[in-house]
């Protein structure tokens, strides 16, 4: 070849935008489910269903009025009056309140909504969907923070077991999914 004459070069496509880079990424098929996977899905869709069951006790309990007699009943047999916390104070002032008003609509519109968050979970895991394992680390990770925060404050077994599975969910899932590399 002359010096003066240059080789033709294979012209490039230019890299996809992020975004059609994330698209792409959440509409692919998830891998093969593991036995932790599976035990997420069950974990998630039983959570939806005790969420729901629990939306339809709140609208039945708020209009026959039974939770402010719940509340009072909670606070005496549980001996909770006594070296109570701001926060448990708050929370039972809280639950007094809401019993007494007819506002008890919103918090099972709140659980409901949970209910459907922690259901699309677990049935988008179950259909092994890319952008079901994001949603799962994202809204799981959420609410790491206070977790971690009530364990802090108060250890029991209930709240430490859930910090701890929900950290080896996010972990599992960033780690062997590799859900943040490469978008």
């Amino acid at each position: 070849m002359a010096a003066d004459e240059t080789v033709p070069t294979k012209p490039t496509a230019p890299r996809p935008s992020y975004f059609k880079r994330f698209v792409a990424e959440l509409n692919r098929m998830g891998g093969e489910h593991d036995a932790f996977i599976k035990v997420i899905i069950v974990e998630r869709v039983s959570k939806s269903a005790v969420l729901i069951a629990l939306g339809i006790g709140l609208l039945v309990a708020g209009r026959e009025g039974w939770l402010t007699h719940w509340a009072r009943l909670a606070q005496e047999q549980l001996n909770l009056d006594s070296d109570e916390t701001i926060i448990e104070q708050l929370f039972f002032r809280l639950l007094l309140l809401v019993g007494n008003l007819p506002h008890t609509t919103l918090l099972a519109i709140g659980a409901f909504s949970y209910a459907l968050l922690e259901g699309t979970e677990g049935v988008g895991l179950a259909m092994r969907k890319r952008w079901a394992e994001y949603l799962t680390v994202v809204a799981t990770g959420a609410l790491i923070p206070f977790e971690a925060y009530e364990v802090v404050h108060r250890v029991t077994l209930f709240r430490a077991g859930a910090l701890l599975l929900n950290l080896a969910v996010v972990g599992y899932l960033s780690y062997r999914k590799r859900l943040f590399v490469g978008i």
